[in-house]
């Protein structure tokens, strides 16, 4: 966010970039942000490989997660 404020010193507050009114004012905030954590320029870890060994191994009972990265995607886990 620190860097928005740098690049956008209008910008209100961090939240305002997600604020719809302030989108159709002003997009760029929005898509400076998104840019930046959009899931394609990530890779699996050796974590989420170890998951996706554990799936094939019929070993993973469940597998709970929160991330929006899609990177289990990414390592063919498919139990989410």
């Amino acid at each position: 966010y620190a860097r928005l404020r740098e690049e956008f010193p209008e910008l209100p507050d961090p939240q305002s970039m997600f604020d719809i009114n302030y989108f159709t004012h002003d997009p760029r905030p929005f898509f400076r942000f998104a840019k930046d954590i959009w899931p394609g320029q990530y890779q699996p870890s050796l974590a989420h490989h170890f998951i996706a060994e554990l799936e094939r191994q019929d070993k993973l009972l469940r597998n709970y997660t929160q991330n929006i990265d899609s990177l289990e995607h990414l390592s063919s886990i498919t139990r989410l």
